[in-house]
């Protein structure tokens, strides 16, 4: 693989982002991106995904070369949030998305979502190719990527491949459904709840020795869900010889909501989970 040039970070952001604790760096993901961007020509890898589409490394290469072009956009995903949308039941199809934003990545919180080897998923990677119909979506760990390249209006007919070795395939199929699940969920979420949506950051300059010519310019990073924290209620205690409840979710699940002049419309609406909290003896 082609070293990464001088530079190269700059090269291929548009905003560049401060860390954020509980989170792996953003530099770092986009350094997993460079290393594609500065490495592989796009025409001949996208031969190797016509003759060869099963091939993980190319799915995985083809996603970062993508969101590497169109310069690493990026959201960090509040923990709170992720919880709750891994409490919901959202059946999600891709063909129904809008696609507003066709190419990206998410950050994840550490330790919320951890791999079959019991490391945190960092970050997803997205590229929607519309004109082919074809969702390439990869996810790393810190050591492994796990990816898929399905077609977009026939589910049916997706791949299912990782790069992770040494376990069992019905596991890997099984986390691989889960981690598209929560990916989609955020697409969908995007959507319907775009209060949630930053669409704006600040730039700010991070001092990082003496003088002006030490200091960086740096954004704060746009988020989904910063400020949303999921609902919590105490359970009714019904007496007698009734167990008391113990802590458990209220799962939340999508609406197709009407509204509108005669409710002729629909909206997606969220019903949002609720963690009961169990009552006290």
């Amino acid at each position: 693989m082609t070293k990464k040039p001088n530079g190269w970070y700059k090269k291929i952001t548009i905003r560049p982002t401060v860390h954020i604790d509980g989170y792996t760096s953003y530099e770092k993901m986009c350094g997993h991106v460079a290393d594609i961007y500065f490495s592989v020509d796009e025409e001949s890898l996208e031969r190797r995904l016509i003759f060869n589409s099963k091939e993980s490394i190319n799915i995985t290469a083809y996603t970062l070369l993508k969101v590497g072009k169109a310069k690493c956009p990026a959201y960090w995903v509040g923990s709170d949030l992720l919880i709750a949308l891994m409490q919901s039941d959202l059946n999600v199809e891709a063909e129904s998305l809008q696609w507003s934003m066709k190419t990206g990545f998410f950050m994840l919180p550490n330790s919320v979502v951890k791999s079959p080897e019991n490391r945190s998923v960092n970050a997803i990677f997205w590229h929607c190719d519309t004109p082919n119909d074809h969702l390439y979506w990869t996810a790393v760990d810190g050591s492994s990527f796990l990816c898929r390249r399905l077609k977009i209006s026939d589910q049916l007919k997706h791949f299912r491949y990782t790069d992770v070795e040494d376990f069992h395939p019905q596991l890997l199929e099984e986390f691989n459904e889960y981690l598209q699940a929560i990916f989609l969920r955020l697409i969908l979420l995007m959507e319907c709840r775009p209060e949630l949506v930053d669409t704006d950051s600040r730039l700010v300059r991070i001092n990082k020795g003496f003088g002006k010519a030490q200091a960086q310019d740096l954004y704060e990073p746009l988020w989904v869900g910063k400020n949303y924290h999921f609902k919590r209620e105490e359970a009714q205690n019904r007496g007698g010889t009734h167990t008391s409840p113990r802590v458990h979710w209220r799962r939340g699940f999508l609406r197709n909501q009407p509204y509108g002049q005669g409710r002729q419309q629909r909206k997606i609406v969220w019903v949002e989970p609720v963690l009961v909290m169990g009552t006290q003896k």
